[in-house]
């Protein structure tokens, strides 16, 4: 727990955020907290209402009554409308939400330097909660959630955030059966392409493709990062890595769209011994016709209708706590997997 302090805010306006430093408890314990109708320890309650007396802190019961009025609308968080994951997500998360009797909409956050006003004009649109794909969760979206009680259900990657839940698939283990496959192969000189080197994903992915691959063949691989999940800078790094003397045999790719761009650097350069291309995700784009390399394909579907479902569960007060479920993902091959 944290420690807590004596004095009074020094920036103005009294927040739920500083409730929750003075009592030392997460932000949704706070709101919590001021709901006579939800599950909270008495000792608890007492802590947040004790801290909030000291603080002179009065709850905004205009934005609870907002709040209050359920729209049937939840919200699916991203960071790129481009990026095939996010679309596939939303297939899904729309196809589930329709089956509780909600809608689903695509709401796209700022990377960086924007993210207070992107975060406001996603929550302008009144959802009862929120799906999070997005490879950062921003401090905004946290403090304003929680003063308007929504809840937010992480899919596709783990958060260190315990008051929330994440829903996931295992990249760690995905991408070392990568490894595994490629030494199985014969590949000599594996390659690792990811896109944003801070997205919890790639550095998963990236790290269960390393450990493998070192255990396997007494060496890392060489890694680069494109800097983001987009088709341009996976073609400048593959081609870059192309030029190498001892170029890479193979390589594995932290999404579909770049090994699509690896792919192409790859048909340019018109080897006679084609280097291969694995990707991750498993979308259509790794069933086109044109490309049909292997993939380590998600199970988009059942893992986004559990974040759904358990989301409007959270909506409706059926189910109150976090949750963490792992799904397994499998290495696949050919146009009719």
């Amino acid at each position: 727990m944290k420690s807590r302090i004596s004095r009074r805010p020094t920036h103005g306006r009294v927040t739920a955020q500083d409730v929750a430093d003075r009592a030392g408890v997460s932000l949704t314990t706070v709101s919590r907290a001021f709901r006579p109708d939800l599950p909270v320890s008495k000792k608890t309650r007492a802590l947040v209402q004790n801290a909030a007396s000291e603080l002179q802190y009065a709850p905004n019961m205009a934005a609870r009554a907002l709040a209050g009025r359920r729209s049937h609308l939840i919200g699916l968080l991203v960071n790129n409308f481009d990026d095939p994951e996010n679309l596939e997500l939303f297939r899904f998360v729309s196809a589930e939400a329709q089956k509780r009797g909600y809608h689903a909409l695509l709401l796209n956050i700022a990377q960086e330097g924007q993210q207070v006003e992107s975060v406001d004009a996603a929550l302008q649109y009144q959802v009862d909660g929120l799906l999070v794909s997005a490879s950062r969760l921003p401090e905004s979206l946290v403090q304003r959630s929680a003063e308007l009680e929504k809840p937010i259900v992480i899919v596709g990657r783990r958060t260190r955030r315990t008051e929330y839940s994440a829903i996931y698939c295992d990249n760690f283990a995905g991408a070392a059966a990568v490894a595994d496959y490629l030494y199985q192969e014969n590949y000599r000189r594996p390659a690792f392409i990811g896109g944003r080197a801070d997205a919890t994903v790639v550095k998963e992915r990236a790290a269960g493709f390393v450990r493998q691959v070192e255990k396997l063949y007494g060496f890392q691989p060489l890694t680069r990062m494109a800097g983001a999940n987009d088709y341009e800078n996976g073609l400048r790094v593959v081609s870059e890595l192309l030029e190498l003397p001892k170029a890479p045999d193979s390589f594995f790719c932290s999404s579909d769209l770049l090994a699509i761009a690896a792919s192409d650097a790859i048909s340019r350069h018109g080897f006679e011994v084609v280097p291969k291309v694995v990707g991750f995700g498993g979308t259509l784009l790794s069933r086109l016709a044109a490309y049909n390399f292997p993939t380590v394909q998600m199970p988009f579907e059942t893992m986004v209708s559990a974040a759904t479902s358990h989301l409007v569960d959270l909506v409706e007060n059926i189910e109150t706590g976090p949750r963490e479920m792992v799904f397994p993902c499998k290495l696949v091959f050919g146009l009719n997997r």
